[in-house]
Protein backbone atom coordinates (compact mmCIF):
# COMPACT_ATOMS: atom_id res chain seq x y z
CA UNK A 1 0.00 0.00 0.00
CA UNK A 2 2.72 2.17 0.82
CA UNK A 3 4.48 1.91 -2.56
CA UNK A 4 1.42 2.19 -4.18
CA UNK A 5 1.16 5.57 -2.77
CA UNK A 6 4.75 6.60 -3.09
CA UNK A 7 3.87 5.92 -6.69
CA UNK A 8 0.71 8.05 -6.71
CA UNK A 9 2.20 10.95 -5.38
CA UNK A 10 4.82 10.60 -8.22
CA UNK A 11 2.11 10.17 -11.11
CA UNK A 12 -0.26 12.41 -10.25
CA UNK A 13 1.73 15.77 -10.23
CA UNK A 14 3.19 14.31 -13.44
CA UNK A 15 0.18 13.61 -14.74
CA UNK A 16 -1.28 17.53 -13.78
CA UNK A 17 2.15 19.18 -15.38
CA UNK A 18 2.07 16.86 -18.60
CA UNK A 19 -2.11 17.78 -19.26
CA UNK A 20 -1.65 21.91 -18.27
CA UNK A 21 1.51 21.72 -20.65
CA UNK A 22 -0.90 19.49 -23.38
CA UNK A 23 -3.99 21.73 -22.93
CA UNK A 24 -1.64 25.31 -23.48
CA UNK A 25 -0.25 23.27 -26.75
CA UNK A 26 -4.22 22.36 -27.70
CA UNK A 27 -5.31 25.89 -26.97
CA UNK A 28 -2.30 27.83 -29.18
CA UNK A 29 -2.84 25.58 -31.77
CA UNK A 30 -6.69 26.53 -31.74
CA UNK A 31 -5.83 29.98 -31.48
CA UNK A 32 -3.54 29.84 -34.50
CA UNK A 33 -6.13 28.11 -36.97
CA UNK A 34 -8.32 30.58 -35.35
CA UNK A 35 -5.96 33.56 -36.20
CA UNK A 36 -5.27 32.28 -39.98
CA UNK A 37 -9.21 32.15 -40.15
CA UNK A 38 -9.37 35.35 -39.51
CA UNK A 39 -6.56 36.40 -41.30
CA UNK A 40 -8.44 34.98 -44.29
CA UNK A 41 -11.92 36.74 -43.18
CA UNK A 42 -10.20 40.10 -42.30
CA UNK A 43 -10.28 42.67 -44.52
CA UNK A 44 -9.71 46.75 -45.20
CA UNK A 45 -11.84 48.84 -47.50
CA UNK A 46 -9.90 51.50 -49.22
CA UNK A 47 -11.62 54.45 -51.14
CA UNK A 48 -9.38 55.85 -53.89
CA UNK A 49 -10.08 58.90 -56.67
CA UNK A 50 -7.71 56.92 -59.02
CA UNK A 51 -6.91 53.34 -59.94
CA UNK A 52 -4.75 51.30 -57.70
CA UNK A 53 -2.46 48.92 -58.57
CA UNK A 54 -1.59 45.58 -56.06
CA UNK A 55 2.18 45.30 -56.59
CA UNK A 56 2.57 49.57 -56.36
CA UNK A 57 0.18 49.02 -53.25
CA UNK A 58 2.43 46.00 -51.88
CA UNK A 59 5.94 48.27 -52.31
CA UNK A 60 4.44 50.63 -49.85
CA UNK A 61 2.83 47.34 -47.38
CA UNK A 62 4.83 44.13 -48.12
CA UNK A 63 2.01 42.63 -46.09
CA UNK A 64 -0.71 43.33 -48.38
CA UNK A 65 -2.13 39.95 -49.61
CA UNK A 66 -4.41 41.14 -52.39
CA UNK A 67 -5.67 44.27 -54.00
CA UNK A 68 -9.54 43.84 -55.53
CA UNK A 69 -11.84 45.87 -56.69
CA UNK A 70 -15.24 46.14 -55.41
CA UNK A 71 -17.73 45.94 -58.42
CA UNK A 72 -19.97 49.11 -58.30
CA UNK A 73 -22.09 48.23 -61.56
CA UNK A 74 -23.88 45.93 -59.81
CA UNK A 75 -25.32 48.45 -57.11
CA UNK A 76 -25.36 51.18 -59.62
CA UNK A 77 -28.18 49.15 -62.01
CA UNK A 78 -30.30 48.96 -58.72
CA UNK A 79 -30.42 53.21 -58.99
CA UNK A 80 -31.23 53.00 -62.46
CA UNK A 81 -35.49 53.13 -61.45
CA UNK A 82 -35.19 55.84 -58.90
CA UNK A 83 -32.47 58.36 -60.67
CA UNK A 84 -32.31 60.10 -63.95
CA UNK A 85 -30.52 58.88 -66.94
CA UNK A 86 -27.93 61.72 -66.33
CA UNK A 87 -27.51 61.34 -63.01
CA UNK A 88 -26.62 57.90 -63.67
CA UNK A 89 -24.19 58.97 -65.99
CA UNK A 90 -22.90 61.17 -64.08
CA UNK A 91 -22.79 58.99 -60.81
CA UNK A 92 -20.59 56.42 -62.85
CA UNK A 93 -17.96 59.23 -64.06
CA UNK A 94 -17.65 60.72 -60.17
CA UNK A 95 -18.21 57.62 -57.99
CA UNK A 96 -14.87 57.14 -56.42
CA UNK A 97 -13.20 53.21 -56.93
CA UNK A 98 -13.47 50.69 -54.11
CA UNK A 99 -11.18 48.48 -53.12
CA UNK A 100 -10.69 45.49 -50.61
CA UNK A 101 -7.18 44.63 -49.21
CA UNK A 102 -6.30 41.19 -47.57
CA UNK A 103 -3.41 40.87 -45.30
CA UNK A 104 -0.94 38.30 -45.33
CA UNK A 105 -1.02 38.13 -41.44
CA UNK A 106 -3.11 39.44 -38.63
CA UNK A 107 -1.33 42.69 -37.52
CA UNK A 108 -1.58 44.15 -33.95
CA UNK A 109 -3.20 47.61 -33.26
CA UNK A 110 0.31 49.17 -33.65
CA UNK A 111 0.74 47.38 -37.07
CA UNK A 112 -2.61 48.30 -38.04
CA UNK A 113 -2.14 52.05 -37.28
CA UNK A 114 1.06 52.64 -39.50
CA UNK A 115 -0.71 49.96 -42.29
CA UNK A 116 -3.53 52.37 -42.33
CA UNK A 117 -1.17 55.98 -42.29
CA UNK A 118 0.56 54.51 -45.26
CA UNK A 119 -2.57 53.61 -47.36
CA UNK A 120 -3.33 57.76 -46.83
CA UNK A 121 -0.20 58.73 -48.31
CA UNK A 122 -0.73 56.75 -51.58
CA UNK A 123 -1.75 59.07 -54.47
CA UNK A 124 -5.53 58.81 -54.98
CA UNK A 125 -6.68 56.87 -51.83
CA UNK A 126 -9.14 58.99 -50.10
CA UNK A 127 -10.30 56.99 -47.09
CA UNK A 128 -8.78 54.17 -45.28
CA UNK A 129 -11.65 51.81 -42.92
CA UNK A 130 -9.67 48.91 -40.93
CA UNK A 131 -12.79 48.53 -38.86
CA UNK A 132 -10.42 48.69 -36.15
CA UNK A 133 -13.10 48.72 -32.81
CA UNK A 134 -14.15 44.62 -34.00
CA UNK A 135 -10.17 43.93 -35.13
CA UNK A 136 -8.87 45.31 -31.81
CA UNK A 137 -11.64 43.19 -29.79
CA UNK A 138 -10.77 40.31 -31.46
CA UNK A 139 -7.07 40.64 -31.10
CA UNK A 140 -7.45 41.70 -27.29
CA UNK A 141 -9.11 38.63 -26.71
CA UNK A 142 -6.61 36.48 -28.62
CA UNK A 143 -3.75 38.23 -26.71
CA UNK A 144 -5.31 37.43 -23.19
CA UNK A 145 -5.92 33.77 -24.49
CA UNK A 146 -2.18 33.32 -24.98
CA UNK A 147 -1.40 34.83 -22.05
CA UNK A 148 -3.42 33.35 -19.59
CA UNK A 149 -2.39 29.64 -21.50
CA UNK A 150 0.94 31.02 -20.79
CA UNK A 151 0.77 31.67 -16.83
CA UNK A 152 -1.66 28.90 -15.72
CA UNK A 153 0.76 26.24 -17.41
CA UNK A 154 3.83 27.98 -15.96
CA UNK A 155 2.46 28.37 -12.64
CA UNK A 156 0.72 24.60 -12.99
CA UNK A 157 5.07 23.32 -13.75
CA UNK A 158 6.17 25.05 -10.71
CA UNK A 159 3.90 23.58 -8.67
CA UNK A 160 4.07 20.57 -9.89
CA UNK A 161 7.81 20.04 -10.27
CA UNK A 162 8.54 20.48 -6.28
CA UNK A 163 5.89 17.96 -5.67
CA UNK A 164 7.99 15.49 -8.11
CA UNK A 165 11.21 16.89 -6.91
CA UNK A 166 10.27 15.98 -3.15
CA UNK A 167 8.62 12.48 -3.92
CA UNK A 168 12.09 11.72 -5.61
CA UNK A 169 13.93 12.87 -2.73
CA UNK A 170 11.73 11.05 0.08
CA UNK A 171 12.29 7.78 -2.62
CA UNK A 172 16.03 8.26 -2.57
CA UNK A 173 16.08 8.35 0.93
CA UNK A 174 14.74 5.00 0.83
CA UNK A 175 17.28 3.59 -1.46
CA UNK A 176 19.70 5.54 0.14
CA UNK A 177 21.18 2.40 2.36
CA UNK A 178 21.11 0.01 -0.09
CA UNK A 179 23.03 2.22 -2.37
CA UNK A 180 25.67 3.20 0.13
CA UNK A 181 26.23 -0.42 0.88
CA UNK A 182 26.04 -1.16 -3.29
CA UNK A 183 28.61 2.01 -3.17
CA UNK A 184 31.07 0.02 -0.96
CA UNK A 185 31.33 -2.96 -3.34
CA UNK A 186 32.10 -0.70 -6.26
CA UNK A 187 28.86 -0.66 -7.79
CA UNK A 188 29.08 2.00 -10.29
CA UNK A 189 26.69 5.13 -10.28
CA UNK A 190 24.24 3.61 -12.78
CA UNK A 191 23.91 0.46 -11.04
CA UNK A 192 23.24 2.05 -7.83
CA UNK A 193 20.56 4.39 -8.62
CA UNK A 194 19.24 1.62 -11.21
CA UNK A 195 16.05 0.93 -9.33
CA UNK A 196 15.25 4.80 -8.63
CA UNK A 197 15.66 5.45 -12.50
CA UNK A 198 13.30 2.41 -13.54
CA UNK A 199 10.56 3.36 -10.77
CA UNK A 200 10.50 6.93 -12.73
CA UNK A 201 10.77 6.07 -15.93
CA UNK A 202 7.40 3.53 -15.36
CA UNK A 203 5.58 6.07 -13.54
CA UNK A 204 6.46 8.30 -16.54
CA UNK A 205 4.94 6.25 -18.74
CA UNK A 206 1.95 5.87 -16.72
CA UNK A 207 1.42 9.65 -16.27
CA UNK A 208 2.12 10.13 -20.16
CA UNK A 209 0.03 7.57 -21.49
CA UNK A 210 -3.09 8.79 -18.94
CA UNK A 211 -3.12 12.55 -20.27
CA UNK A 212 -3.06 10.99 -23.87
CA UNK A 213 -6.60 8.82 -23.13
CA UNK A 214 -7.58 12.07 -20.79
CA UNK A 215 -7.21 14.36 -23.71
CA UNK A 216 -9.11 11.15 -26.35
CA UNK A 217 -12.04 11.44 -23.80
CA UNK A 218 -12.38 15.23 -23.09
CA UNK A 219 -14.21 15.94 -26.70
CA UNK A 220 -16.97 13.64 -25.26
CA UNK A 221 -16.62 14.91 -21.25
CA UNK A 222 -16.39 18.54 -21.84
CA UNK A 223 -18.92 20.52 -24.80
CA UNK A 224 -16.11 21.38 -26.98
CA UNK A 225 -18.09 21.69 -30.03
CA UNK A 226 -19.95 24.21 -28.47
CA UNK A 227 -16.61 26.57 -27.93
CA UNK A 228 -16.19 25.73 -31.01
CA UNK A 229 -19.09 27.21 -32.31
CA UNK A 230 -19.06 30.12 -29.96
CA UNK A 231 -15.83 31.19 -30.14
CA UNK A 232 -14.44 29.60 -33.39
CA UNK A 233 -11.64 28.08 -31.54
CA UNK A 234 -11.42 24.14 -32.05
CA UNK A 235 -9.97 22.83 -29.35
CA UNK A 236 -10.49 19.24 -30.03
CA UNK A 237 -7.09 18.88 -31.82
CA UNK A 238 -5.57 16.35 -30.19
CA UNK A 239 -3.18 14.14 -32.23
CA UNK A 240 -2.44 10.82 -30.36
CA UNK A 241 0.71 10.12 -32.17
CA UNK A 242 2.67 12.74 -32.31
CA UNK A 243 1.33 14.03 -28.78
CA UNK A 244 1.84 10.73 -27.16
CA UNK A 245 5.53 10.71 -28.25
CA UNK A 246 6.00 14.20 -27.26
CA UNK A 247 4.38 13.96 -23.51
CA UNK A 248 6.79 10.70 -23.41
CA UNK A 249 9.86 12.82 -24.28
CA UNK A 250 8.77 15.34 -21.94
CA UNK A 251 7.81 13.14 -19.00
CA UNK A 252 10.91 11.16 -19.45
CA UNK A 253 13.20 14.33 -19.36
CA UNK A 254 11.65 16.07 -16.28
CA UNK A 255 11.89 12.66 -14.41
CA UNK A 256 15.39 11.32 -15.35
CA UNK A 257 16.62 15.21 -14.78
CA UNK A 258 15.01 15.64 -11.66
CA UNK A 259 16.36 12.38 -10.00
CA UNK A 260 19.88 12.57 -11.71
CA UNK A 261 20.11 16.35 -9.93
CA UNK A 262 18.52 14.75 -6.23
CA UNK A 263 21.23 11.51 -6.36
CA UNK A 264 24.34 13.69 -7.24
CA UNK A 265 23.32 16.60 -4.57
CA UNK A 266 23.17 13.74 -1.92
CA UNK A 267 26.37 12.31 -3.26
CA UNK A 268 28.19 15.45 -2.98
CA UNK A 269 27.19 16.62 0.43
Amino acid sequence: MKSLKNHLSFIIPLFVLLFAIQFSTMLERGIKKYEAHLTGEYTIVVVSKLPQDEKLVRKFIPQVKSLIEIEKQRYIEKLKSDITKADLVYLKANLPKFYTIKLTSLPDEKTLKKISAKLMKIKGITKVETFKKTFNKFHQFLKMSKMASMFFTIFIFLISLMLIIKQIQIWSLEHNRRMYIMGLFGAPFWMKSASLYKSVIIDALIAAVLVAIAFLLLPNIANLTAIKNDLGIDLSNFNFLGDLFKLVLIALLISVLSVTTIIVKQKNK
